[in-house]
């Protein structure tokens, strides 16, 4: 079970022992994930104080994670450009009977 972090003490404290550094980035805050050898620990934080922490982070392999509300908006807006195409006369992709 992840431990939540209550200050940017503990995270720095923390930072030296990690193996790599996971960054989730949502509207509203940012969630940096620390994963020990056998624990992982989560501090949630905003934009500035989170670059700030992640800078600190030299030796950590840092990896950033996309939300997936924002993955389901990518693809929403590709969507449009698909049904587009079809409309603009090209015929549509038909399947083949079995």
């Amino acid at each position: 079970m992840p431990r939540q972090i209550q200050s940017s003490e503990q995270f720095q404290k923390l930072l030296p022992k990690a193996q790599e550094l996971r960054v989730v980035r949502t509207a509203d805050f940012v969630k940096l994930k620390l994963r020990m050898p056998d624990l992982l620990y989560t501090y949630k934080t905003n934009e500035d104080e989170a670059e700030d922490l992640i800078k600190s982070a030299k030796d950590i392999e840092v990896i950033e994670y996309t939300p997936v509300e924002e993955k389901k908006k990518e693809k929403e807006s590709e969507s449009p450009n698909e049904e587009k195409k079809q409309k603009e006369g090209q015929p549509p992709k038909q399947r083949k009977s079995k």
